[in-house]
Formats: C-alpha cells, structure tokens, sequence
C-alpha cells in the first residue's frame, strides 16, 4: 500500500509501530493520519477516503470540521468528542466515541494524528436498560411496598377495628419483612444513581440537628420494639449545613437502623453533633462489635454484620460514603474499645 506523506522514513517507522501496538488493544477503528489528517494507516478498510476530513459529511453533527480545526490550532493534545456516525447508509445513526492525539516529534512539533473511532451502541443500551432497572426499583417495586406498609400499620394502630394478639404477631412480623425490603429497595436504588452518575444533589442550608430527630422520631416504632432510646448531645451552637436533605436523610436513617440492630434491648443509642473548624461533625456510637476490618467496612461486598450476615449492611455503608463524599465530606469508622465501633461524619458548614 503507498501513502503520500511528509514524514521520513525513520518516522514512518515508528508510526506504524506505534499503530500496531495501539491496534492490539483496541477494539475500536484506528486511523493514523499526517499533520494535514491524510490516512497513512488503518485497521478496518470502510472506504473513508484518503483524508480523515472526508468524514465530515458521515458525522451528523454540523461543527465537526470546525471543532477538528480548532483542535489542531489549540495547545490541546487530546480532544474526545461523542457523535452519530452514518457511513453511505450502511450504519443508521451509529452512536460513536471519536478520540483524536496529536502525534509530535522530538521537538514538539505536530507530524501527525492517532485517531480511535469507537462504536458505542452497546454502551447506550446498557445505559438505557440500566436507567429502565432503576425505574423498576424506583417506582414498579417501592409503590407497592410502602403502600403495604401503610395498609399494615393502619390495621395494626385499630383503623379497622382491634385484632387479635396472636394476628398482630403475624402482621407485625409482615410489616418488619416490607419496611426490609423497601429500605433495601432504596438502597438500590442510591447504590446505582450513584455508580451511574444518575445521582444530583439539590444542596440547601438546613439544620442537621432538626434532620437527626426527625429521623429518629420516623424510626421510633422500630426503636420501641427493643425498648431503645436516643440521646442527642449537640455541643455549642450547630450551624447549618450545605445538603442534599433526602440524600444526607438516608445517611442517617441506616446508621441509626445499624446502631439499633446492632445494640440489645433497653440500650441508649448515643448520637453527639458539634462543630469543629469548617465542618458540622456527627457521631454515631454502638454501631456494631470491634473489628479488625475497619478500613474497608465501606467497601461495596463486604459482609459487615456479624450478628445477621447480611450483605446489606455493606451496601448501606458503601452509599453512605458516596453520598458524604459527594457532599464534599467524609465518614471514618473507629474501634473504641469496649463499647465497639462509632462513625463519625463530617459534612462542610454553609457560610
């Protein structure tokens, strides 16, 4: 195959050793062109032409040649860029990643061009079912079970006339096992918002000392099963904090949940809110027996609860961390000796 070119042989060479290293690992259409973006080499023969520029008309988007321009005039050594791909009505509105690299010699001057055109339909679809799955979980999976939880505690608050006790023993035990699976439903459905990007935090200044006992006033059936009580210590004066209300809510709500699961019956669950320097810091006593493992009870599959073994205590903490992360914090896990382990947040202040 002959090219016409500017480059020297030597750096032919190395171009094309350069091509085919690139083109073991990839997948995806590799061009490499001259500095005037004329095709030296290729991996896939699709009739573009002798210039990568011909490809102007293929690419549904109107700015491509000027956007490329651009790229080759600027101090930018990469430029990426997501377009739809239509070659000769061959492919209808192929989704494609296009990633361009300037090819520079020793003294810095541009002799060329890699290109990666990367077909990405795939990606799109898994994208679409992924969205679709969180839709399930969202709305198909929780409506139902929230309205069941409700329909149960009406019948069990006498709504409908007094049970009796040995059926209320029953339908408290339903009630336990759809209140389960609603919160691990959200936990679902956090775990993927934010592994996919799906996630947007609305911050707002707001009192977090107001959120904790709204969240333990909301979880107060549950504590009053095992006769558990909630101590609040603030010290001094607590300001608010630049939040995500519903996202920071669900932070709260699973470690109150894990330190009651995790305390016997009649214990105190111990929760001290104060300021220090630029952040609003929260700690949760009890939250589970001493461990060896605690630099990575945030991890996503480790199995944190030795008393129920169950894999979604991990999946709690794991979303704990993203969204305290996201909120430009962050939560830590400590031994103290006897009494277990706390955590401990912290979450910037709104100033």
């Amino acid at each position: 195959m002959s090219f016409v070119f500017n480059f020297s042989n030597k750096e032919t060479d190395f171009i094309k050793d350069a091509f085919t290293y690139i083109s073991r690992y990839s997948q995806g259409e590799i061009i490499i062109t001259d500095e005037k973006f004329n095709i030296l080499f290729r991996n896939v023969s699709n009739g573009i032409g002798q210039n990568f520029l011909d490809l102007d008309k293929n690419f549904v988007t109107p700015d491509f040649k000027n956007n490329i321009n651009d790229f080759k005039k600027s101090e930018k050594n990469h430029l990426f860029v997501k377009l739809i791909f239509n070659h000769d009505g061959n492919f209808s509105n192929l989704p494609v990643d296009v990633h361009i690299c300037k090819i520079r010699n020793k003294k810095g001057e541009i002799k060329g061009f890699a290109i990666i055109i990367q077909d990405i339909t795939n990606e799109i679809k898994n994208k679409i079912q992924r969205e679709t799955f969180v839709d399930i979980l969202s709305h198909d999976l929780r409506n139902p079970l929230r309205a069941n939880v409700q329909i149960l505690e009406m019948i069990l608050n006498n709504k409908f006339g007094r049970i009796e006790n040995n059926l209320k023993v029953m339908l408290n035990e339903l009630l336990d096992s759809c209140r389960f699976m609603n919160y691990m439903a959200e936990n679902l459905v956090v775990k993927y918002k934010n592994e996919f990007n799906m996630y947007e935090l609305l911050k707002e200044p707001y009192s977090i000392i107001k959120l904790i006992k709204d969240r333990y006033n909301a979880l107060s059936n549950m504590l009053n099963k095992k006769h558990q009580n909630i101590e609040l210590i603030v010290n001094g004066t607590i300001e608010d904090v630049n939040i995500d209300v519903d996202a920071i809510e669900k932070v709260i709500n699973s470690l109150i949940i894990s330190a009651s699961e995790e305390n016997s019956e009649k214990s105190v669950i111990k929760i001290k809110v104060e300021n220090i320097k630029e952040f609003v810091e929260i700690t949760f006593f009890n939250c589970g027996s001493k461990r060896k493992d605690l630099p990575d009870i945030f991890e996503e599959y480790l199995t944190c609860s030795n008393r129920f073994r169950k894999v979604g205590f991990s999946l709690e903490l794991y979303n704990c961390k993203r969204i305290i992360e996201a909120h430009n914090g962050n939560i830590i896990a400590k031994n103290t000796g006897n009494s277990g382990m706390k955590i401990k947040i912290r979450l910037p202040l709104y100033r």
